[in-house]
């Protein structure tokens, strides 16, 4: 049975099978989604920054406005307070 295995055409037959595969691998499409308004630099900074504070949680931006030092809180606080 380990014979066949090893048989010549078996082995070439893989080889066509791994080669097939890497080709549609190589040759796919990578698809980007397109750019959040926010993260466009060709966008005006106003209309970036109106598209990230509509997409920004109360909290969150309570959050970026408290003036923290940063050495005195922990990493916990700072994640949970979106600082």
């Amino acid at each position: 049975m380990a014979a066949k295995k090893n048989h010549p055409v078996f082995l070439l037959l893989r080889l066509l099978l791994l080669s097939i595969i890497s080709m549609k691998v190589a040759m796919a499409e990578v698809v980007t989604p397109p750019l959040l308004p926010y993260k466009n630099p060709t966008l005006p900074v106003e209309a970036r920054v109106n598209d990230l504070l509509s997409r920004m949680t109360l909290a969150e931006k309570i959050g970026q406005m408290t003036q923290i030092d940063r050495s005195v809180a922990s990493p916990a606080v700072l994640r949970s307070q979106f600082i």
